[in-house]
């Protein structure tokens, strides 16, 4: 008896803690439905939306460890939903970003960003609307927003290659295809797979037990940040605790594939080998690019610049500030699943930005093979100052992106004529 009634005041005293917790403080930051995950939740919208943040969005990251000089960034969106910095006035020419991530120019300053960068007074206007996971078509369904509105632009630059690659994979795992014709059936089937069902469990959570688990966490990373972790303090196969929670999450994504057996690209042999995967994201390119292009000139006026992605593969591990925070390019073997030796996924992504660029061309679009002329520097004994993972750009790789696609933005509007 006296044992049940322990029992049964322990469950009363937790459901009012949870009460009061639930009266007294909000979500945990950063948690389920913390302030980060507005951010999660802006970019995992319904199927059909265009690719925009709100008007007058802001969120601001910790990201200590994640660059050199990182420490925590505001990401600010101004009131035409573009990312900053907005353009404030009109420009002779008017350039359209299109793309994911690595255009948004995710866990950067404003001042930072490669769309930014490449805007030039009252001669050219940049406009950022880049958003990560964002791919072609769905980029096609924000370009369809912006014209609907009134916008119009003289040049649209597309930078989809890496999510493109993604989402024909993800496509052709609900039995569809990444094509214009399939695009909403397919997308509303993976966002009920994705979004959906896999996180319905996750809906609901204590908030008590959350914001114990915060406040230690808040605790373990404030004692990080404030010293370096003396030698032999190392956690996680050689790697210090996290310094920041942008830092741990890069390191989970991971998920221990950095340390599978390497192989060579040839012993891929399943249905995820990359040639096939690459094979299979070309066949879709070539049937939506010329659709794509020829709606961005009847949309918005504008030609098409087709922008090839890189990628840091090559890069030594100890070239990156904190950890390296690459995810490997893996596939299924005959031994299991391994990740691809650092020579041939370099190659790889290579080739895999040629096919996309390839098929541009086939479309009539102009193009810029910045994966190509980034490799020097990407895959270089510096790799790791200019990216903080795979394929993200630091200010550092950002500026370069700027530097090296100026000549081409620039020979991409004298060819448009216009006076």
């Amino acid at each position: 008896m006296a044992v049940l009634a322990v029992s049964l005041s322990l469950v009363l005293g937790v459901a009012l803690a949870e009460v009061v917790f639930r009266l007294a403080l909000p979500p945990v930051p950063g948690d389920d439905d913390g302030s980060n995950l507005e951010y999660l939740k802006a970019v995992q919208r319904s199927p059909g939306a265009p690719r925009l943040f709100p008007p007058d969005y802001s969120v601001v990251f910790d990201i200590r460890g994640l660059y050199e000089g990182a420490e925590t960034v505001a990401f600010h969106v101004g009131p035409h939903r573009f990312i900053a910095p907005e353009p404030v006035r009109k420009a002779r020419y008017q350039v359209l970003f299109l793309g994911g991530s690595v255009t948004e120019g995710m866990f950067l300053p404003d001042a930072a960003r490669w769309p930014g960068r490449l805007g030039d007074g009252d001669e050219i206007a940049t406009y950022n609307a880049g958003m990560s996971e964002a791919g072609m078509l769905s980029q096609y369904i924000t370009a369809k927003y912006l014209a609907e509105r009134g916008d119009r632009f003289d040049l649209v630059v597309l930078a989809t290659n890496h999510n493109d690659s993604a989402w024909s994979r993800r496509f052709a795992d609900v039995n569809s295809r990444y094509r214009f014709d399939q695009f909403s059936s397919g997308l509303a089937t993976i966002y009920e797979k994705d979004y959906l069902t896999e996180h319905k469990s996750r809906r609901f959570s204590f908030r008590t037990l959350a914001w114990a688990k915060y406040l230690l966490r808040v605790a373990r990373m404030t004692t990080v940040a404030s010293a370096k972790p003396p030698a032999g303090a190392a956690q996680n196969n050689g790697v210090p605790e996290p310094p920041s929670m942008a830092v741990a999450g890069l390191l989970k994504i991971q998920g221990g594939q950095q340390n599978l057996p390497k192989v060579e690209l040839d012993a891929c042999n399943g249905a995820d080998s990359p040639r096939k995967l690459t094979d299979l994201a070309f066949e879709d390119w070539k049937a939506n690019l010329p659709e794509f292009r020829s709606e961005m000139k009847r949309l918005l006026g504008a030609e098409l610049l087709v922008v090839s992605e890189p990628s840091t593969y090559g890069a030594p591990s100890s070239s990156f500030h904190f950890a390296d925070m690459r995810v490997p390019l893996t596939c299924a073997t005959s031994d299991g699943l391994r990740a691809v030796e650092a020579r041939d996924a370099v190659e790889y992504m290579k080739g895999r930005g040629r096919a996309y660029l390839e098929a541009a061309r086939l479309a009539g679009a102009m193009t810029f093979d910045l994966a190509d002329v980034m490799a020097s520097v990407a895959d270089g004994p510096q790799g790791g100052a200019y990216f903080f993972d795979s394929i993200h750009p630091t200010p550092k790789g950002a500026e370069k992106f700027a530097d090296y696609l100026r000549p081409a933005l620039e020979e991409a509007l004298a060819s448009i004529g216009k006076k």
